[in-house]
């Protein structure tokens, strides 16, 4: 069943309008990229499409968290590195005093 029509039972059992943002049109690119209004789709797809919309979301933070923590990653890989290197002169410098 397509959601405008759910929308109209709905607006007849509830006794009132639906919301004026609820009535306008809105297009939803599909995967195959073409343009639908979301109040012609069927209910089913409807739901499939906002799934694939939060597990896209959630890819999209995973990736995200991902550079985060390579970034911090080599950072702390960095510092490392720097501070082998002062280790190693210090202790050459400690050395070469005695």
């Amino acid at each position: 069943m397509k959601l405008k029509k759910l929308l109209e039972i709905n607006q007849m059992c509830e006794e009132r309008k639906a919301p004026f943002d609820i009535q306008e049109s809105f297009e939803y690119e599909s995967s195959k990229g073409e343009l639908f209004n979301i109040l012609d789709m069927d209910i089913v797809y409807l739901v499939r499409a906002f799934k694939v919309l939060e597990r896209d979301k959630k890819t999209k933070e995973l990736l995200a968290n991902n550079i985060k923590n390579n970034k911090i990653d080599g950072k702390i890989h960095w510092i490392s590195d720097q501070l082998s290197s002062l280790s190693k002169e210090l202790k050459e410098y400690t050395e070469s005093g005695d």
